[in-house]
């Protein structure tokens, strides 16, 4: 393989010599430099004075004195020049805010009409009306009228006069824009990139000796030449000043149907350029070794085969050479790509590191959701989860002690937005002040990131790939703010955007060695460079080539009109770029996603769809395969009653202890459904991670309307016991602010702290759900009034001795239970408690309700009748009527037990109740024996499913075999 770039330097050697020093090499980009050097070094063998090497831009521009504006530069004068004109015209501006999207736009236009040397007069001045067009450039053929006609019909019809009046508008204004603008960066001494084109072209250049310097000016690998280019070039040709190597090849030069060759044809036919190296090579129509396909089952996974790829090719020669290059036709694989190298190979990234995906953007990020979160909220509340990032960032140093004190007061009082001055008060920094002023709102990010910046170079933890990405943001931001000071005023959204929008399209320059080591870039920076070994990734249709443009206020019709740049000239780029990347390379895989979604086709490419057709490679095509991998099931895990584990247990059994534990309603139900969670809960007493939920999950809304209830007939209990309708109805008034209260002592840890006026999305959900379930019980109650309150959580008084026999002795258990509402109606006293899950009022037997593996285990039934025993046992009353007021069921089914058979239900009469309960006793008397039996270890029932969000599951899943270590608390 003879790279491109080595046969230019044999040329050039053998033409010039030693008068090398006296010539311009012009490159469309940066990159082949260094590999131009390598080869004129290596031919030469001595040592010689260099040629002059320069982007096109770069020699562009040295032909005058005025120097390039940066784009925001260019934003805001534009954006002044456009005031000035609206000012003139009706006395109104527009705020920087709606402009800014439009000028780049603007911006973007007002560069192809420079580059493609095009007036703007003529395309804008009666583009708004299409019969004034006609009239005006009468060479426009029928078909070029019909696309103007196009161009409108895309509109709406309700809307199409409005648009064309704001288009129409607008199109009067960018001729004069056009012209101001221009203006008012001269008078600055400045001028735009596309503006250096045009006057170089038209012969205005400010400084006209500043070509003669060099005997010849060589242009190397150029393809696609705008205008102003074409014009120059031509021109200097002429003049026997210029000299021209094209890399190409006759496969698609020759082929009038090959768009990779569109360029090229036009550039030696149509302008008449010179191939300095003759006759083009037919290489491609030659080739006939392998080329791989790989289809992959997932996007990132085209970079993940990168590991399999290069695994063994650390020390081969195309690796050490920089002759090994992974290309990202889709850049945004970027990343995967750098983590998927193997980490023995050196890497040397051409095309940049993005900002947007290095942590120090994750900080800025942070920073500015922070400040928008402010604005929207009109409240100095932070999101839970942003303090969490903030916590656990890696450029963050956060001592432990205030992380643990700012964990804690998030999780104590179930923050779900944690109040600002809370937070001041424990972390003591800066970072979540708020900021209120877009003027400085710039000032203060750069304070953040240079405090950042110092504590890792003090700490000696500044990276080299860090150094440069945090001096890149600096120079952006110290942009954005010398440029945004000259405005009057400026929004703190604004700011935030703009800082964002800065950002994200930026990377950093973080290079390694281009001339060893594999080389990662895009396909736009191959351009005149030659590898032996290529990997392609993202080889998908819609992605190479593109299938969107940029955005323009110049409709596809005028820029066909006068030969600016349309989505044709695009995908004749991508193709060329893909096509001669095949003229050399010796070993080329090629890698695209097949799977379907929707941001994939799953199809390859055209461009290998063409070569495949029409070339004579060897196509190898391949699939990946996921490697399914089956394990046996872990052994169940098994706790045997010994030790510090029996010690606890007899520990329940103890009357002689006065702080003895208990068993609640909860423990009960729980070692029925798994004796290893019970276990786990209240034996080994092993905590639930601290875990903030924003689901509206039953326990959650449950809790809530718990103290909706208990607000609501704690009110009127004050005043008295007995509930009438008359009563009921007049508290409902009551309702949204206990809802409200309720809701913020869930959300904030406090029922006082609740902004009425502005309560986030999940708040309003929650707040509807919790009144809904609210008004179903109290409508119930309605239908049963008059009754009296006896009750409302009594946590103290229902406790009970509860007698087993335990290894043949007669011992006891503390039995206890808090009651949501004890009342009387009609002589008869109920047990109610309220449920806002899917629990069930019907039931088969005792047996089956008592088998969690049985279908027709019933948690809150069970708990029920626990707490209605319990209270039957304590006060000595019989013939207590469990309710199980379900909100999801009360309405249709009621509040009492029933079974069904043949499709009729039937109720629990008083005697089948008296003997439902007697059952019940005997039940609950055996499952206490069996959990204190020593003989009996913990274990799961692996048929039995535990609830989707139990943190204890991971246990289960575990399989763990060892003995679990615990210490007594007694």
């Amino acid at each position: 393989m003879i790279p491109f770039l080595k046969e230019v330097a044999n040329d050039l050697i053998a033409r010039f010599g030693s008068e090398l020093k006296d010539i311009a090499i012009i490159f469309n980009n940066k990159r082949p430099e260094m590999y131009m050097k390598k080869y004129l070094a290596e031919l030469i063998g001595k040592p010689i004075w260099s040629p002059s090497f320069f982007t096109v831009q770069q020699f562009f521009n040295n032909a005058f004195v005025e120097r390039e504006a940066d784009k925001l530069t260019q934003i805001l004068t534009l954006y002044q020049c456009y005031n000035a004109i609206q000012q003139r015209i009706d006395g109104k501006t527009m705020s920087i805010e709606r402009f800014y999207p439009m000028a780049e736009i603007i911006l973007n236009d007002f560069a192809q009409l420079d580059y493609d040397l095009v007036e703007p007069n003529e395309v804008y001045t009666e583009l708004y009306d299409i019969a004034l067009i006609e009239k005006q450039f009468p060479h426009f053929s029928e078909e070029q009228l019909s696309f103007m006609a196009q161009f409108w019909s895309t509109f709406n019809s309700e809307k199409h006069s409005y648009i064309q009046d704001r288009f129409i508008e607008l199109w009067k204004t960018l001729p004069l824009l056009y012209t101001d603008f221009h203006q008012a960066l001269k008078e600055r001494g400045l001028a735009t990139n596309s503006q250096f084109y045009r006057s170089f072209a038209k012969g205005d250049e400010t400084s006209p000796s500043y070509i003669y310097q060099f005997k010849q000016l060589v242009f190397v690998g150029f393809n696609a030449l705008n205008k102003a280019e074409a014009l120059l070039f031509k021109k200097w040709q002429k003049a026997k000043r210029a000299l021209f190597y094209f890399d190409v090849d006759r496969y698609y030069l020759d082929d009038v149907q090959q768009e990779a060759g569109a360029f090229l044809r036009r550039n030696l036919n149509s302008h008449g350029l010179l191939h300095a190296l003759g006759a083009p090579f037919n290489q491609l129509a030659d080739r006939n070794q392998n080329i791989k396909i790989v289809q992959t089952t997932s996007y990132t996974a085209q970079a993940k085969l990168l590991d399999s790829f290069l695994v063994d090719k650390k020390s081969t020669d195309a690796i050490s050479q920089g002759l090994t290059a992974v290309l990202l036709a889709d850049e945004r694989l970027l990343i995967p790509t750098l983590q998927s190298i193997p980490v023995s190979i050196e890497t040397n990234i051409t095309m940049g590191f993005p900002i947007s995906q290095s942590p120090i953007y994750g900080i800025v990020d942070l920073w500015l959701r922070i400040q928008e979160r402010y604005l929207q909220q009109k409240s100095d509340l932070i999101y839970y989860k942003d303090v969490e990032i903030f916590l656990s960032h890696p450029l963050i140093h956060t001592p432990d002690p205030i992380k643990e004190q700012v964990q804690q007061l998030i999780y104590t009082n179930h923050y779900i937005n944690v109040p600002l001055v809370e937070l001041q008060a424990v972390s003591r920094t800066s970072f979540f002040d708020k900021r209120t002023d877009g003027r400085y709102l710039i000032k203060n990010l750069q304070e953040i990131i240079r405090e950042i910046f110092q504590i890792r170079k003090e700490k000696e933890l500044l990276t080299y790939p860090d150094a440069a990405i945090f001096t890149e943001v600096f120079k952006i931001l110290n942009q954005l703010y010398d440029a945004l000071s000259t405005l009057p005023s400026l929004s703190v959204e604004f700011t935030i955007s703009l800082i964002r929008k800065s950002l994200q399209g930026i990377t950093a320059a973080i290079e390694g060695d281009p001339l060893s080591g594999v080389q990662v870039m895009g396909l736009l920076e191959t351009r005149n460079l030659d590898f032996k070994e290529i990997y392609i990734l993202g080889v998908n249709e819609g992605i190479l080539p593109k299938t969107s443009s940029s955005a323009t206020f110049i409709p596809d019709s005028i820029r066909r009109a006068h030969g600016l740049p349309v989505l044709e000239n695009q995908e004749a780029l991508s193709a060329y770029l893909f096509y001669r990347l095949m003229q050399r390379a010796e070993q080329i895989t090629l890698v695209y996603n097949g799977h379907v979604d929707e941001n994939s086709s799953g199809e390859i490419s055209r461009f290998v769809k063409q070569l495949q057709f029409e070339s004579h490679f060897n196509f190898i095509e391949l699939k990946q395969q996921q490697i399914i991998k089956t394990n046996e099931a872990p052994p169940a895990m098994e706790i045997k009653k010994v030790n510090e584990i029996g010690k606890i247990l007899q520990s329940y059994l103890n009357r002689d202890n006065s702080l003895r534990p208990g068993i609640s309603a909860t423990a009960f139900t729980t070692f029925l459904q798994s004796p290893l969670l019970f276990f786990l809960k209240y034996v080994a007493k092993i905590k639930e991670p601290q875990l903030l939920t924003e689901d509206f999950e039953a326990n959650r809304i449950g809790s809530i309307i718990h103290e909706i209830m208990q607000w609501f007939y704690e009110e009127l209990k004050r005043v008295s016991p007995h509930i009438t309708a008359q009563r009921i109805k007049d508290q409902l008034s009551r309702l949204d602010h206990l809802c409200l209260k309720a809701t913020a002592k869930d959300f904030y840890g406090n029922p006082a702290y609740f902004d009425i006026n502005s309560p986030s999305s999940t708040e309003k959900i929650v707040l509807e759900i919790v009144k809904e379930y609210a008004q179903i019980f109290i409508h119930h109650d309605l239908k049963n009034t008059p009754f009296t309150i006896i009750e409302l959580e009594n946590k103290q008084d229902y406790v009970i001795d509860f007698p087993i026999t335990v290894d043949g002795k007669e011992s006891s258990v503390k039995l206890y239970g808090i009651i949501d509402r004890v009342d009387e109606k009609d002589g008869k006293i109920r047990i109610v408690d309220y449920k806002t899950g899917s629990d069930a009022l019907d039931y088969t037997d005792i047996d089956s309700l008592f088998d969690p593996s049985s279908g027709k285990f019933n948690k809150a039934l069970l708990q029920t009748l626990f707490y209605t025993y319990i209270y039957e046992k304590k006060t000595g009353k019989i013939g207590v009527e469990p309710n199980l007021y379900v909100a999801r069921r009360l309405r249709q089914e009621g509040s009492l037990f029933y079974t069904k058979s043949r499709g009729s239900k039937f109720l629990l009469s008083e005697a089948s109740l008296s003997s439902f309960k007697e059952a019940f006793e005997l039940r609950l008397r055996q499952v206490l024996e069996d959990l204190f039996n020593q003989q009996i270890p913990f274990k799961h029932d692996p048929r039995i499913d535990l609830p989707y969000n139990d943190h204890y599951q991971e246990f289960f899943r575990s399989g763990v075999d060892q003995d679990i270590e615990i210490e007594s608390e007694y």
